[in-house]
């Protein structure tokens, strides 16, 4: 079930009704959203529903088992919980590409070993609720959270359907005590709930959806085109990635809200950023927060001198993008962000204001041409399509056919929209026009929406990952 359906929408209404007829009951209206959470999960598959529920069940015992007090006991059960919850991850995820990359490897020895491989359904978001799940016992083993006795409420916070598939990746202190207390419905926060909604399906489905079919055109064979084309192809992808993964956010963000829960923000309009550090404080959110969290901080994050710094920011991003997909393309775009990081290690830190400013349009320019440039290796299908990209850039001319300056039509507007709201969570959320405006801009939306193609079957990008 996609967000960006009638379905969905269906959906969430009858979640909504029923949510709050329950509102005086507690414990039922956690079972109802945990029901409803695994029929969102299994109107994909229902088969994967056992999984999530062995790492719901996993991480909620290691929690009780544990006593509290950081001994061996308790750093035993939190690890053999990872270790657990990393192999059902990296079964799902790695092993083909493990088993490719060993062959590869011993090819260059002489050795051609003839290993099957595996056809290995991928269960959707698996990467980002085992992150979800193995946070919680970390932080129970530091102390930074209780262990809950409320296995319906620990199950719809590793289930909770807005953010299921797709994050934020959430942390129990935040996401957590909000199913362990009786909630009352708020009028404004479920309107401007409806309102980024609104704006996530804009961005999914009039911006990312349009400018997709582009990308793939330039990328599916680079012999067809020039270096410029390429480059282009890039800019265009960051912008369909960016609109695509930041529309699922709204989206879940805005459905949480109508339920009067808060989830974290996972974007903050990262191609306004005048530097690559100030992007990824603004780009995929939880994520970054998580690796810092539970892989850079245990490694001694800054603490150690800056040659330790940068090795452990470059631990960081590898990660990062090794977590995105089992490609060495992901590992080379993550490479390639790390560093990229490295410098402002060494750097003297300078204070930037909270928004950027008309005349800072030139740094977020190059600091956006530099993240489409290196993005490129992520929306590459694979190694050799990326070195084809990379041979055509260097050896082909820069031209670029004008049928493909046509995606301008939405970037532009997309861009001055974004502009205006930057200081806001999201553009709707205080739009400065009269009541009459207003209506006529959300009107323009829907009816954009349902023209250019809601319930087209275009999945999100983040759902393979």
């Amino acid at each position: 079930m996609q967000f960006d359906t009638y379905t969905y929408a269906l959906f969430l209404l009858l979640v909504f009704f029923v949510y709050w007829a329950l509102r005086k009951h507690l414990k039922w209206q956690n079972i109802f959203l945990l029901v409803a959470s695994y029929v969102f999960y299994g109107w994909w598959d229902w088969r994967m529903l056992g999984l999530i529920m062995l790492t719901s069940l996993s991480s909620y015992g290691t929690a009780l088992m544990m006593r509290g007090d950081r001994s061996r006991h308790d750093k035993l059960w939190v690890t053999l919980n990872i270790v657990l919850n990393v192999g059902i991850l990296a079964f799902f995820k790695y092993l083909n590409f493990l088993r490719d990359s060993l062959v590869d490897l011993l090819s260059w020895f002489g050795m051609n070993p003839d290993w099957p491989t595996l056809y290995i359904l991928l269960p959707v978001g698996i990467s980002f609720y085992t992150f979800q799940a193995i946070s919680y016992t970390i932080d129970v083993y530091r102390g930074d959270v209780k262990p809950t006795r409320d296995m319906v409420a620990f199950g719809v916070f590793i289930s909770f359907f807005p953010q299921l598939v797709a994050g934020p990746i959430e942390r129990a202190t935040n996401l957590l005590p909000q199913f362990l207390r009786e909630k009352s419905f708020d009028y404004d926060t479920a309107v401007v709930g409806m309102r980024q909604i609104l704006w996530g399906l804009a961005k999914k489905v009039i911006v990312a959806d349009s400018i997709g079919y582009y990308v793939d055109q330039l990328l599916y064979n680079p012999y067809h085109f020039s270096a410029a084309s390429m480059l282009w192809a890039g800019m265009l992808f960051v912008i369909q990635i960016y609109a695509d993964f930041s529309g699922y956010s709204d989206i879940a963000i805005g459905s949480a809200k109508l339920l009067n829960i808060k989830l974290q923000p996972n974007f903050r309009y990262p191609f306004f950023s005048r530097n690559m550090k100030e992007l990824w404080q603004r780009w995929h959110i939880s994520l970054i927060s998580w690796f810092r969290q539970y892989v850079y901080f245990p490694m001694g994050g800054s603490r150690h001198g800056k040659w330790r710094t940068a090795f452990n920011v470059m631990v960081l991003f590898t990660l990062s993008g090794l977590w995105h997909g089992a490609d060495w393309t992901f590992v080379i775009w993550g490479v390639i962000n790390g560093l990229l990081m490295v410098p402002f290690v060494f750097l003297p830190r300078k204070h930037l204001s909270a928004h950027a400013s008309v005349r800072d349009i030139p740094r977020c320019l190059l600091t956006f041409f530099i993240f489409a440039l290196a993005s490129i290796s992520f929306r590459a299908s694979g190694i050799a399509n990326f070195k084809e990209i990379c041979d055509v850039m260097v050896n082909t001319t820069w031209r670029l056919r004008p049928v493909f300056g046509q995606p301008l039509y939405y970037m532009v507007p997309f861009f001055i929209i974004e502009w205006l709201g930057r200081k806001h969570e999201f553009p709707l959320e205080r739009l400065p026009f009269p009541t009459a405006v207003r209506w006529l801009i959300y009107w323009a939306l829907l009816i954009g929406i349902s023209i250019i193609g809601l319930d087209r079957n275009m999945q999100f990008i983040y759902f393979q990952f």
